[in-house]
C-alpha cells in the first residue's frame, strides 16, 4: 500500500510538472503569435494608407523609407528601413542623421549626417555628409528640403517591405499569419492528443498495479 501511495504521489507531480510545462509553452506561443500579428498589421496598414494616400508609409507619426545607397556605413547599409520623425530645422544638433530632399528632378531622397549647422538671421543651413563618404555634400540642407530626423534604422527591412509592395508579397503577407496560426493549432492539438494518450496509460497501469 506504501509503494502505491509514493507511485501515485510521484505521478500526480510528474503530471503536474508536464501541464505546467505544457501551458508555458502554450502561453509562449501565443504570446509570439499576436506579436507577429501586430507587427504584419502594422505594417499592412501603413502600406495601404501609403498607396491611398500616395505618400509614404507611416507608422506613429514617422515616415518610413528604405536606404538604397551604402553612403551611412556603419550606421546603417544598403536595404535598411529608416523611421523618420518629422521635426523643424531648429531641432537637428550636430551629429543628427536627417533626411532630406536633394536638388534636381525628381529631389531623390538623401539620409546623411549633420556635421555642420549655419543659423544666420534665422536662415538655417545645414551641411551634411555620408559616414563612408569622404567628403561633405556639396550643397546644404535648407528648412524648405529638410524631411526630418532618422530616429531608428533596422538592417535588411528595407528588402521585406519593397517585397510586400509586390501582388505576390501581398499575398505572402496574408498568408505567413494564417500559416502560422494552422501549425501553432496543429501542434496544440498533437499535445493535447499525447497527453491524453499518456494519462490513460498511466491510469491503465496504476489499474493494473492495484
Amino acid at each position: 500500500m506504501i509503494e502505491q501511495k509514493a507511485y501515485k504521489e510521484e505521478n500526480t507531480m510528474r503530471k503536474s510538472k508536464g501541464n505546467f510545462l505544457l501551458g508555458f509553452r502554450k502561453v509562449l506561443e501565443n504570446i509570439f503569435f499576436v506579436i507577429t500579428l501586430i507587427i504584419v498589421a502594422i505594417l499592412v496598414f501603413s502600406l495601404v494608407s501609403a498607396k491611398i494616400s500616395g505618400g509614404p508609409p507611416r507608422v506613429a507619426g514617422h515616415y518610413m523609407y528604405i536606404v538604397l545607397s551604402g553612403s551611412m556605413k556603419p550606421a546603417f547599409d544598403t536595404g535598411s528601413l529608416v523611421f523618420v520623425k518629422p521635426i523643424s530645422a531648429e531641432m537637428i544638433k550636430e551629429g543628427d542623421i536627417i533626411t532630406y530632399r536633394g536638388l534636381g528632378v525628381g529631389k531623390q531622397l538623401i539620409s546623411h549626417r549633420a556635421v555642420a549647422i549655419d543659423n544666420t538671421d534665422g536662415d538655417i543651413q545645414i551641411t551634411t555628409k555620408g559616414d563612408a563618404n569622404n567628403a561633405i555634400d556639396p550643397n546644404p540642407v535648407t528648412t524648405e528640403n529638410l524631411v526630418g530626423k532618422v530616429v531608428l534604422a533596422i538592417p535588411y527591412l528595407g528588402y521585406f517591405i519593397h517585397f510586400t509592395q509586390t501582388k505576390l508579397g501581398l499575398i505572402i503577407l496574408i498568408l505567413i499569419p494564417a500559416a502560422i496560426l494552422l501549425i501553432f493549432e496543429v501542434i496544440n492539438l498533437y499535445n493535447n492528443v499525447g497527453a491524453m494518450k499518456k494519462e490513460k496509460a498511466v491510469q491503465k497501469d496504476s489499474q493494473s498495479k492495484a
